[in-house]
Order: structure tokens, then sequence, then C-alpha cells
């Protein structure tokens, strides 16, 4: 998330220095076009809580602990107030409220100390010790940047910054946008509301606290005790305990070198909480010896949102959990890839019975056009090979259900690469696959991330059928096919099968709260009671909402969506199926 407040006013000098940037890079979600977030948020939780919470932190004792959050010398004088602090916990079911009496104010004791570290006013000899500064700053300050990273999901809203604001001092655009979206807060055209309304300061911190993140558990389930680490969590020396809360937080750059003076900041907060609720501190309380979660990520071991991208071998299927194999536990309910668990053929020849050469140069018509840019491009071979890497593309269920995806898939590649226009021949959607990548001067799509680093000199804008972008799915799509796309970005707009290998990927891979867009149009995925609500309903529409649901869903007719129907339905016909229903997503809210 975000790093705590530069030290202000007449406070001695803060324990952290900046970590904003290097915790901004704690998302990877796939996705061809940006943003991450730090994990997709699950929809607002039910209210509930705050009368537990108030039980245990009750104003005296929420006084205590945050003994100099008031004093003159914090820049946040009067603002983290008990009542903001009760309100915002009404809002989060099982905040505080889950477990048995030690593990309730445990958790407590874990959030407030976390958060205290965040925004600490400490120093070694202040008043009553550095531990009883907590909650001093309410925002970055000095001359804090705009922290805005180019995305189409979470847009920055011009003249609004997005630097380090509340408890956990929450930062960047792809923050704001996803903790608003949770907490019913439009935070992309009014981030100060974090630093203004201290409902919503809270609010932020808990929203981070209570969401997985990635490859990461939640910081809640983590201290109940929910989280059971996996075979490669043991192997990096992640155990539970409140050492891989901080891990979580802020691993990378505090985790795993052996002492460090911030991870003992944070124990410092932790067990004066601890002390003054009464309760013990637990086990594994720092994260000295820990891998931080990135780099102890293991493509062979992991798969899916949990493994950077990676696909199963031998077709398996790759669980909800991140793990191969094709049982029904792995290929069933939240199944992120893969799904047929090797059970069906390998797709190569049964995509080419539905896609015969000529029939993919009739789909594709002005591909080759001279005035199409990727004139000579993308190519059947291409296609048909790429197809063979990805078990169940194309070859699931009966004859229409294939024929359907197939026709989805090249129409929404064909929306993202089109060259057509009303009056052009055959119409415009006999014109897709015009482009193989992003015109004019496109800048780097680079964000500073650990796991997938930017290679000196390379740019990472849209190439390809699906036009991936940005190094975060470089970097896990060339991990789901073998390619080195992180340091030869260009192989997606030089070489074919590796171009339309980047989009199927896509297709195939669930992204954060998003099902894949294979399962949707193979009528395997299930709309939860958030996606009801949200308009969210199976058929070709809510594939649109999952590749750019956050700029063309949900506020009625759209051109780009009318486009990407436009194009289905053309490639329906020349297969000769049926539409399906819910083709639009124009009231469907986008995913979170």
């Amino acid at each position: 998330m975000g790093c705590a407040a530069a030290n202000g006013g007449g406070v001695a000098p803060h324990l952290i220095t900046a970590e904003l940037a290097a915790r901004a890079s704690v998302v990877a979600h796939p996705h061809p076009h940006p943003p991450p977030t730090g994990g997709s948020p699950p929809p607002p939780p039910p209210s509930g809580g705050g009368d537990d919470v108030s039980s245990i932190i009750t104003q005296a004792l929420f006084d205590e602990m945050l003994k100099y959050r008031n004093d003159p010398r914090c820049p946040n004088n009067g603002f983290y107030t008990y009542d903001a602090f009760i309100a915002a916990a009404g809002s989060f079911k099982g905040f505080g409220t889950t477990g048995d009496l030690t593990t309730r104010k445990r958790e407590l004791a874990a959030f407030l100390g976390q958060t205290s570290h965040e925004t600490t006013g400490g120093w070694p000899t202040a008043p009553d010790g550095p531990y009883a500064w907590g909650y001093c700053f309410i925002r970055e300050v000095g001359n804090p940047g705009d922290y805005c990273v180019a995305s189409q999901q979470w847009p920055c809203a011009p003249g609004q910054k997005y630097f380090g604001r509340g408890p956990i001092q929450i930062s960047y655009n792809y923050n704001y946008g996803p903790a608003g979206n949770a907490i019913g807060e439009d935070l992309l055209n009014n981030p100060d509301l974090v630093a203004t309304n201290p409902i919503i300061s809270f609010k932020t911190a808990m929203w981070f606290w209570m969401t997985p993140q990635y490859n990461k558990p939640s910081c809640h389930d983590v201290i109940i005790g929910k989280w059971m680490p996996s075979a490669t969590d043991t192997a990096a020396g992640r155990v539970p305990g409140y050492g891989v809360i901080t891990n979580i937080i802020n691993g990378g750059l505090e985790c795993g070198h052996g002492p460090d003076a911030r991870v003992a900041s944070r124990i410092g907060f932790y067990q004066r909480y601890c002390d003054i609720l009464g309760v013990s501190y637990g086990d594994n309380l720092d994260c000295y010896n820990q891998s931080s979660f990135y780099t102890g990520v293991s493509a062979q071991q992991r798969c899916g949102n949990q493994g950077g991208g990676a696909l199963c071998a031998n077709g398996l299927c790759c669980s909800q959990f991140g793990y191969c194999g094709n049982t029904p536990d792995y290929c069933g309910t939240g199944c992120q890839s893969q799904c047929g668990g090797g059970s069906t053929p390998s797709g190569g020849s049964d995509v080419g019975s539905i896609i015969t050469r000529p029939l993919f140069d009739q789909m594709l018509k002005y591909r080759n056009d001279p005035r199409c840019p990727s004139n000579g491009f993308y190519t059947y071979d291409g296609f048909i090979a790429a197809a063979r890497s990805f078990n169940g593309f194309g070859t699931t269920g009966d004859l229409t259900t294939r024929k359907r995806e197939l026709a989805a898939f090249f129409a929404q590649t064909s929306h993202e690469t089109t060259g057509g226009w009303p009056t052009a021949p055959d119409g415009p959607y006999a014109w897709g696959y015009c482009f193989k990548q992003e015109q004019g001067n496109p800048g780097p799509y680079c964000v500073a991330s650990q796991q997938w680093p930017c290679a000196p000199g390379k740019k990472y804008y849209g190439r390809g059928p699906i036009q991936i972008s940005y190094n975060y799915n470089y970097g896990p799509a060339g991990n789901a096919i073998g390619a080195n796309l992180l340091n030869n970005p260009d192989l997606v707009a030089t070489d074919p099968t590796i171009s339309f290998k980047t989009a199927i990927w896509f297709w195939m891979t669930a992204q954060g709260n998003k099902p894949s867009c294979h399962r949707v149009i193979i009528g395997q995925w299930t709309p939860s009671d958030a996606d009801r609500a949200a308009g969210r309903v199976p058929g070709y529409g809510v594939i649109t909402n999952i590749i750019n649901g956050g700029l063309e869903c949900g506020h009625g007719p759209d051109a780009r969506v009318a486009d990407r129907i436009g194009f289905y339905k053309r490639y329906c016909d020349i297969l000769g199926v049926s539409y399906g229903s819910n083709l639009d997503c124009y009231n469907q809210r986008p995913f979170a």
C-alpha cells in the first residue's frame, strides 16, 4: 500500500523513509489494459462488527493506545476519532469480531500496530516511548507527486493526486479506485476524502486489511488463523503469525534480509497494544527470514494468479488456490485455467476442424490488405499452433459451444485490432486484425515492479490480438507461454504464434475476482450474488466487462460495446451458430 508519511512539524525524525513507490508494485493481475490493483477487492462487506469492536476497544482504551494522536506536534491533531473508527468497523463484517476473545483482541492489536507504524511520529526518546505516537500523520507531507499510473480501469482525475493518505497511507490511483469502489465512495475524483473524512479514512485501511492481494492472503485471514501456508510459503519461511502481515504489507522492502528497524517498529507497536489489551503476542512476530511473497513464487509449483499467470503442464487444471491437478477439486468451482483437466483434446486439430484456412481468411478478410499495418502478420498457421498450447480452447462442450467460443474470441480481438470504418468495403466488421501494435509514439508502459521488472530500453505498449500492455502483463504472459517477454516484448509483434498465444493466455486466465473469458463462454461461470446485483449475467456481454468494463460498461449504449457485438454476430453468422443471450454490458456495473 502506501508509505508512512514523511516527518513534519516538531516531531523527531520518522522511523521509515519513502517506501511508497516500492510498495505500489504489489499488484500484477493479468489484463491487457491497465491497471493492477492490490488484488481485486470483494464487494463492500455487509455491516457488522462495530458493537463488538467497541466492547473491546472502548473510548478510554482507544485514547490510551493512540495516546499522542491529538498532540499539537502531530499534523493529524484531532482527525482520527474513536467514533470514526467504530463507524468504519461497522462496515466490515468479521473485522475484530471473528473467533474467541483472544483472537479478536489480537486482530485489533495487529491492525492498530501496523497502521500506527504507517503513521508514526515517534522517535527513540519520545514521551512514553516511540510506540505511543501512532496515528500522528494523515497524509504524506512535503510536496508529493501525483502517483498516477496510466489506467483504463482506474483513470486519474484531472488535477488530483494519489499520494499516501489515511491509516494505511493508501497510494496510487489503482488503489484509490478499488478501495473507493468497495466502500461506496468516488476516491478517484475525490482522493482528499481519505484525509478529510475520518470514517472514510479508516475504511480504506480496513478495506486493505480485509482484502487478499494477488498471491497474498488478507491480513485478516492471517491473524484469525484462517490462512494455511502452501508448500511454497513454507519453503519461503512464510508461517502464520504477525510477521507475515508485515510481509503482506511491505515484504519487498522489509523482509528476508535479517533484522530491520521497520519490522522492529511494527512489532513494538503490536506488543504495546497486546499488553494494553491483556493478550499474548502469538508466535512468529518478525519476517526477518521470510522471502517476500513475489520472490517466493515458483511457476513450476503454482499456477494462475498465485503463480504469475502460469499454466499447468500437460493440460492440467489450475485450481482456485493455484495448484495443478485433474480432479473436481482442481477443475471445478473456481478453476482458473485449462479447466478441461486433460480430458479434452489438445485443441489444435479440433480448432482446425472448425476454423479451416478458408474460413479464417473469410472471417479476417482484410487482415492482409495493404491498408492494414499488420499486412501478412496474422497467419492461420500461427493461430493453430498457438491454439494447440491451450487445452480446452475452442474444444470444450458441444459443437455449438465450441463455435461460439471461437466467434467470441475472434470478435473481441478483432475489436482490439480493428481497422474498420462505417463505409469500409464489406462493412466495418470485415476489418479485424488490421493492427499488430500501438501506433504513433507510445510510452514505455512500465510500472515499478519487483516481480516483473522492466528491462532497460524496452517498452510494453499494446501488441498482438489482445493488445497486451504493461510489464506486469508481459511478464506473466511470457512466463505462461515460455517466452521471455520482459526482455523481448517485440516478440508479440514479430512472432505470430507468440502473438496469438498472449491473446489466448489472457482469454483462458481468470483475473482477480473476474472469471476467465473461456469459462463464461462455455457456460461454466455461475455469477455470485454480487455479480447478479451488479447486472453481470452469463453471456458475451460479461466478456466485454472482463476486458474493458471500467470504460465501456454500466452507462448505457456505448459504440465500443456495439462494435464488439458487431464482430461477434458476423463471426457467429459465418460459423452458423446462434448468438446466445446478454450480448451487451450496457447495464452491468464493471468488476471491481
